[in-house]
């Protein structure tokens, strides 16, 4: 069974410590598919530790999937977070999937 294959039966099965230990796999696909996962999850506050720190990472690509799976998650943490975010980056594409974001935590919260 491959790391994409093992991502999907941790996701499915809510073994988030797994999923976690992804993030920083060396194959892009593999971080990238880890952090869509972790998106699933954003209701716990390691995860969405995890992917703040994901939003400081160097690929523009890892930053906007991070952003993006924000946008299930609802409270105040994850807009400070996102809010905090913003305004140090740099990437318009980025920039944009954590205004979406935020839009859709904002949603939640109504």
């Amino acid at each position: 069974m491959g790391k994409l294959e093992k991502i999907e039966k941790f996701a499915t099965k809510g073994k988030v410590d797994k999923l976690l230990s992804f993030l920083h796999d060396p194959d892009r696909q593999v971080c990238l598919r880890a952090i869509e996962a972790l998106g699933g999850f954003t209701s716990q506050i390691d995860v969405l530790g995890a992917l703040a720190e994901m939003m400081d990472d160097g690929d523009v690509v890892q930053r906007k999937a991070a952003a993006e799976s924000f946008a299930s998650s609802e409270g105040s943490y994850a807009e400070s977070v996102l809010m905090h975010r913003l305004e140090q980056e740099t990437d318009a594409g980025v920039k944009e999937a954590m205004r979406e974001s935020l839009a859709s935590i904002k949603s939640h919260t109504k």
